[in-house]
């Protein structure tokens, strides 16, 4: 992670989340809606979740949450909230679009960023 230039702005963290979620959603939607809730319309389960945790802490630099913490992120909005939070706060860094594209080609697409 690097505070260059080229780093994708806030205003990225809403299509690289809400891409990251539709990616690896065990439902396929056409589209991810702020509203969407996580497990009873995206079918996420605990490891599906944790795939999401894990890659938006490497991605971000996030710490981790306990699961108190973890239980509150119901919807797409509150993950998304999450991650914007942890950035105003100064607990997050901005990916450069490298970082991005690299996780997203891990799955074989082109980033929502690019």
């Amino acid at each position: 992670m690097t505070d260059t230039p080229a780093a994708i702005g806030t205003e990225a963290v809403v299509p690289v989340v809400s891409g990251m979620v539709r990616l690896i959603a065990p439902r396929k939607l056409a589209q991810v809606a702020p509203d969407h809730r996580l497990v009873g319309d995206l079918g996420f389960h605990s490891l599906v979740l944790a795939e999401l945790g894990y890659n938006l802490e490497d991605l971000y630099g996030l710490r981790s949450l306990n699961p108190e913490e973890a239980m509150k992120l119901e919807r797409v909005s509150d993950v998304i909230a999450f991650v914007s939070g942890e950035l105003a706060e100064g607990r997050a860094q901005l990916p450069d679009s490298a970082d991005v594209a690299d996780l997203f080609a891990r799955y074989g697409v082109d980033s929502p960023a690019a």
